[in-house]
């Protein structure tokens, strides 16, 4: 079965999560869900339906 990637939020556990900005400090998450930003999220992997 594929497997999927999907980040998530440290937080809250959402997965409406978007890439900030990204320069020199790295890369940066937004989530839609708690307003929480930084670098640090959660990588799942997670089954794809067919």
């Amino acid at each position: 079965m594929p497997m999927k990637k999907v980040i998530t939020c440290p937080h809250c556990g959402s997965a409406d999560m978007h890439y900030e900005a990204g320069l020199i400090t790295g890369y940066k998450y937004h989530c839609n869900g708690c307003d929480y930003v930084g670098a640090f999220v959660i990588e799942k992997e997670i089954p794809v339906k067919k």
